[in-house]
């Protein structure tokens, strides 16, 4: 991480006394919104003087009555983190006072103007951001944008698309929204055949094929399981992150919504599952990851492969509750 401190870039004192918090829920994604110059991309030394302006034209908004530069952290194109008003301080950015203290608030150098897209350095340096937050700040696994929580653009179309796609790193690294894992083994849960099962009936029940429960078993006759054998059950295949980011269309959406019903995890449906995930979703899937929270880390509402099989398995009895 190419963390800069307020002293190398020559922050102004702060007019005020800072908010303390120990914690929050995670991290919200900001753009600065307005002309970015795009000078600032071929030419680092002119970073420091960026960040003195932002901080400048934050503490003469008499309107926002900003006590310093707003962000918690800003990052540069070159991907340097500039340090804001930092760890375990309030930051003023996310909208209102309850937001500011849920969430850090960090910036991309980009706007309408200029700078109008991030750069991998940029990109990777707000995943730096992000981890900094969690490992040393008490932050936790929500990595959101702006207007996830506030009625604005910020952080921008493409940045916000970053944020949906679990804020990843350039090339394929880990992403500051720490995805969960793909799942170790063959990703199956174990049944155990009672009395009148037939393997077809048992294939039908968990929406799998019945060779593929016959091969995962090593079953060469089909019509001569047992009473009491356990058998391993395969999940449907993962079919990738992005069919479960808010406002996603598929039809995997309603088979994880229906597993998610069939669980009874999180606030019930008013209707019913759909093919697209809204904000109800995120939350229900983050209730199955809270209580699951030893295996799949933090709750942040993102769907990965662990998430998608410990749906699949607890919806079907073949998980633990």
């Amino acid at each position: 991480m190419k963390l800069v401190s307020r002293s190398e870039w020559g922050a102004a004192a702060p007019t005020g006394s800072y908010t303390r918090i120990s914690s929050t829920r995670g991290v919200k994604i900001h753009y600065e919104g307005s002309a970015v110059p795009g000078g600032l991309r071929g030419d680092h030394g002119r970073c420091a003087g960026h960040v003195r302006d932002i901080q400048r034209s934050h503490l003469n908004n008499r309107s926002e009555g900003w006590l310093d530069i707003a962000y918690s952290f800003v990052v540069c194109p070159h991907g340097y983190v500039f340090e804001g008003r930092g760890l375990n301080r309030k930051n003023g950015a996310n909208g209102n006072s309850a937001l500011n203290s849920v969430h850090y608030a960090v910036c991309a150098m980009v706007g309408t103007e200029g700078i109008t897209s991030p750069t991998d350095a940029m990109l990777d340096g707000l995943v730096d951001a992000i981890e900094y937050c969690q490992a040393q700040g008490g932050a936790g696994g929500e990595v959101r944008g702006h207007r996830d929580g506030y009625a604005t653009s910020c952080p921008g179309d493409e940045l916000y698309d970053w944020v949906q796609r679990g804020a990843p790193r350039p090339g394929g690294g880990g992403g500051g929204g720490t995805p969960d894992p793909q799942p170790s083994g063959d990703g199956a849960g174990v049944y155990t055949v009672q009395s009148g099962d037939t393997l077809s009936a048992i294939a039908g029940r968990f929406e799998t094929g019945v060779a593929q429960v016959a091969a995962l078993n090593g079953i060469a006759n089909p019509d001569l399981i047992q009473v009491g054998q356990q058998l391993q059950i395969p999940a449907p295949p993962f079919p990738g992150r992005e069919h479960f980011v808010l406002g996603a269309h598929s039809p995997y959406a309603k088979q994880l919504q229906t597993w998610l019903q069939a669980g009874d995890w999180g606030p019930p449906y008013r209707v019913g599952p759909s093919e697209d995930m809204e904000q109800l979703d995120l939350r229900k899937v983050q209730a199955l990851q809270e209580y699951y929270v030893g295996d799949l880390g933090p709750a942040d509402g993102l769907t990965g492969p662990l998430t998608w099989l410990y749906a699949f398995q607890a919806a079907h009895g073949l998980r633990g509750r």
